[in-house]
């Protein structure tokens, strides 16, 4: 490494490559060999481009930073300690890393797969003198996308280079591969192929239709289509969000989001990421809202903070649970406000929850098996058991009985 250091202005030399401004794949072949298309996506004289990794600048392993916490060689062994690798010092430039990790047993070879080690050879077009190493963020039929940092050149980056380019890899190590891991939750995000923008809740996208809804244009980390599919399509349940344009809070259950009235409550104000209103007030509709249910998936379970009743979901509407050995047990329940059960279907904000099941919804009597098929609201006897959610049978026998209000999701034929 103190060769490393002594060679830092030639290394710099051989790794200064001006950014070009970022544009999404067209789907066009990919360039012939020797032409140079990369992209610089984010390029910075300090590690911010590559911070959404928790890279700080420190020295791991041994090896060395610059003055702007730059090194290629430590931001790699960074990551790599970040996915579990036993730590492998003195690996050398990065020109020696393939020969020195094929001495350590670990594989090399020409596959790229997201986690795996770009690394350039002495001699190569984008690193001849030192060679260089980077880390695979994404991988996809046209390009990858990679990270890095700089020692020489005291900088930081994320880069996607075509398929065919000049500046290709000259060898991916696999030390311990991992899935493509997005940024922070609440960072935006922007596809490269479509330019839709999303917001990640956890690691979910939640769509973006407007940016006035956040003051205005926010940076985006870019991210390829194929990288969206591998993501969760809904965020997790029980996280908590905030629609920007009403400052509405609200609770995913059944990947749906239900109505906070009242942080009281969940015990005082939780963290909330905000997002679109109109990902919320458009949830399920198809597409790009499908990134949130209209209502909770079918059999979800929840429970209310206030009067702590349980219910299970079925075609949209809160099922009350008199017992949870009438529905084979207990079940662990999504916390939900009494008043998005109570004023289910009421309007807007109450609207993820339908007072009474959709038409057509079969139930079946649990712990029996009758079934039942909904229509406004009233169980009616049926053959059909296709598709049933399983509910308290004593849900069914009280159905219309106002003496409770859980007990009118269900009405009484007349």
């Amino acid at each position: 490494m103190r060769r490393h250091l002594r060679r830092a202005a030639a290394r710099l030399a051989a790794l200064a490559l001006t950014a070009s401004a970022a544009v999404a794949f067209t789907g066009t072949v990919a360039a012939p060999a020797h032409a140079e298309t990369m992209v610089r996506e984010c390029k910075a004289s300090n590690v911010s481009c590559i911070a959404f990794s928790g890279y700080a600048g420190k020295s791991i392993w041994g090896y060395p930073v610059s003055a702007s916490g730059n090194n290629c060689v430590n931001y790699v062994a960074y990551r790599l300690s970040k996915n579990g690798v036993a730590q492998q010092s003195a690996m050398g430039n990065g020109g020696s890393w393939a020969a020195n990790a094929t001495k350590r047993g670990f594989k090399v070879d020409k596959t790229a797969t997201v986690g795996s080690v770009a690394q350039w050879g002495y001699g190569s077009a984008y690193a001849p003198s030192y060679g260089h190493v980077g880390y695979v963020e994404e991988v996809t039929s046209a390009y990858i996308v990679i990270s890095d940092s700089s020692y020489g050149g005291g900088y930081s980056s994320r880069w996607r280079v075509p398929r065919g380019d000049r500046n290709w890899p000259t060898n991916f190590i696999h030390f311990k591969d991992k899935a493509y891991q997005p940024p922070p939750s609440g960072s935006f995000i922007k596809v490269r192929e479509t330019s839709q923008a999303f917001r990640l809740v956890g690691k979910a996208p939640v769509y973006v239709s407007t940016w006035a809804a956040f003051g205005g244009t926010q940076p985006t980390y870019l991210i390829s289509s194929t990288s969206l599919a591998t993501l969760p399509v809904r965020p997790a349940e029980g996280t908590f969000i905030k629609g920007a344009q009403r400052k509405e809070a609200y609770r995913i259950a059944g990947g749906a989001p239900v109505i906070v009235t009242s942080w009281a409550v969940f015990g005082g104000t939780k963290p909330t990421v905000v997002v679109d209103q109109n990902a919320i007030d458009k949830a399920g509709t198809g597409g790009v809202w499908n990134h949130l249910n209209a209502v909770p998936a079918d059999g979800t379970f929840i429970k209310t903070g206030q009067r702590l009743e349980a219910y299970r979901m079925s075609g949209g509407a809160p099922i009350a649970i008199s017992s949870w050995a009438n529905v084979g047990g207990y079940k662990t329940p999504i916390y939900v406000d009494q008043l998005a059960v109570d004023q289910a279907g009421s309007g807007v904000k109450f609207n993820h929850l339908r007072f009474h099941p959709k038409d057509g919804t079969v139930i079946k009597a649990l712990p029996g098996t009758a079934s039942y098929k909904v229509t406004a609201g009233v169980p009616i006897p049926t053959t059909t058991t296709a598709s049933a959610v399983g509910v308290d049978q004593v849900a069914i026998a009280k159905a219309g009985d106002t003496s409770a209000i859980r007990w009118t999701h269900l009405a009484k034929a007349n």
